[in-house]
């Protein structure tokens, strides 16, 4: 074991990434690339459907409970006979039979592939392998869902091989190259981020691997993209400031449909309604979204001829045709560049292929960035997040004041344990995480711009805890900066989001 830091850390990240890249691209090359397409394709359907089933797809509280528990262990792999049957039996009264002959298959194939990882020293019940159970084997999945994703994007730039990828071998095939090397793709260009943010970032090395002296965890739960104010958050907090839609029926012996994806449509331009969204630009997109759905196949699939997509493209008048096409169909890439695509198409020659979840990824995604700008929304979603961080605060034992001006002095969100005051400001300033491969060092510049203004912020809230002293007779203040958007810092009294916990009375830091 040594210790490196500086251009040789570095010199050993990049050395990785393009091996690692490199791995990816000749596997893909292998094969054909329609079929490599239609075959991955398939597949992350059934993990899609396998994810949600057991957590939105049926209403049984029960049900759930008792399929989460079932083992996938060695036992279940060498007699999977049994199980197979009764999951099959408890499904049929609720889900049509095609959803269940997927979610048994990725049942049979997460056991399988739990007991090969261990046969390989990858304990299928380690933190980062939960293969064991089928609850296990749901968490599994979504944290790897980002880069089943990315696989599909990457396809019809890597793929150009003789040999036909089936959809039964597909699984089989690339979720060793997503162990492998995908998820240290992302992992690497997270290493680079922190080595360029930290001076006294360093990486152990040994003969298995590196291990980095810091982390940085970009995501929420659930492994979600971190967002100003979610279609759930919004649900939660502020779900009498809006009107649901009229919504249309849908199949329940169905995980997705195009119907799910047109209420979906609805769904988000009511909720942001009051922030300006349903405008000429973004209804437009809604309703190219709806017009797509129309070429689904199985109620998921979405093909459409280029010169049939091209003509929708122009029909519509308020955006630009080549620049819609631009924002619609991903260009062939790398798995890297493809770790951050949002666009809902693959570019298939004389065709456009996409499926009901990406068309409802993109157009959320497009919501965003189209909303990241207006002022309104940026100054509600700020209101909103204090609302997430007072929930939290509660749900760990804190008492919440209702205290927001002293002496003409605003403060965000102030609370009290045990004696202490907790004077926390909240952080709703975007960062776009996806710089940190596409242009680390423009992510780097503005993170350290945001770490010294959170750090003139906790010197400026020192400056007058006296204020929170007198108005709560009490002795003890501690200062914190919660950020929504993560970053990269030394300061333990910046606390990202997707930390909250942190600040459970058990382990106050940031005095």
């Amino acid at each position: 074991m040594r210790t490196i830091s500086g251009d040789e850390a570095r010199a050993l990240i990049e050395s990785q990434l393009a091996a690692h890249g490199h791995g990816v691209f000749t596997v893909l090359a292998q094969y054909r690339r329609d079929d490599a397409v239609a075959a991955w394709h398939e597949t992350i359907r059934a993990v899609e459907e396998f994810i949600n089933l057991p957590r939105f797809g049926i209403a049984d509280v029960r049900l759930r409970a008792w399929l989460c528990a079932i083992r996938l262990d060695g036992a279940f792999v060498s007699n999977p006979g049994p199980t197979w049957l009764a999951v099959r039996q408890a499904l049929a009264p609720h889900l049509e039979p095609s959803v269940i002959a997927r979610f048994t298959r990725i049942m049979l194939y997460a056991g399988a592939m739990g007991v090969a990882f261990a046969a390989h020293g990858q304990d299928a019940r380690s933190a980062s392998i939960t293969l064991d159970t089928i609850g296990g084997a749901v968490d599994y999945f979504q944290s790897r869902r980002r880069h089943f994703v990315s696989l599909l994007y990457t396809m019809p730039h890597a793929c150009s091989g003789s040999l036909v990828l089936q959809p039964y071998d597909a699984l089989t095939v690339l979720l060793p190259q997503v162990e492998h090397s995908c998820i240290a793709i992302a992992g690497f260009h997270l290493k680079l981020a922190l080595l360029e943010a930290l001076p006294d970032f360093s990486l152990e090395v040994d003969g298995i691997g590196a291990m980095a002296s810091h982390d940085f965890e970009t995501l929420d739960d659930y492994f979600l993209e971190p967002e100003r104010a979610s279609i759930h958050v919004m649900a939660e907090l502020r779900g009498d400031q809006f009107e649901m839609p009229a919504m249309e029926p849908v199949d329940g012996r169905k995980i997705f449909s195009t119907a799910e994806l047109r209420n979906g449509v609805k769904l988000i331009g009511a909720t942001y309604e009051a922030f300006g969204l349903k405008d000429s630009a973004f209804s437009a997109m809604g309703m190219l979204v709806v017009a797509f759905a129309r070429y689904s196949r199985d109620d998921y699939y979405v093909q459409i001829e280029k010169d049939k997509f091209r003509s929708m493209l122009r029909a519509q008048n308020e955006l630009n045709p080549a620049e819609l096409e631009t924002l619609l169909v991903n260009i062939p890439s790398d798995y890297a560049t493809n770790t951050n695509a949002y666009q809902p198409f693959l570019d298939l020659g004389d065709r456009v292929v996409s499926n009901v979840n990406l068309l409802s990824r993109f157009l959320y995604a497009f919501k965003n960035v189209h909303l990241g700008s207006r002022r309104r929304f940026q100054i509600h979603a700020g209101f909103i997040f204090e609302d997430m961080v007072k929930r939290d605060l509660e749900r760990m034992g804190f008492t919440v004041t209702n205290i927001k001006r002293i002496n003409r002095k605003e403060f965000d969100v102030v609370a009290t344990h045990d004696g202490v005051i907790f004077n926390i400001q909240c952080k709703n300033n975007w960062i776009d995480l996806s710089k940190i491969e596409a242009e680390r060092k423009l992510f780097v510049r503005y993170n350290r711009s945001l770490t010294n203004y959170y750090s003139r912020a906790l010197k400026k809230e020192r400056g007058r805890e006296h204020l929170l002293k007198q108005e709560l007779t009490m002795d003890k203040v501690v200062h914190y900066v919660v950020s929504r958007f993560p970053v990269i810092g030394a300061d333990a009294a910046v606390i990202n989001y997707n930390q909250i916990e942190r600040l459970r009375p058990a382990g106050r830091v940031g005095e």
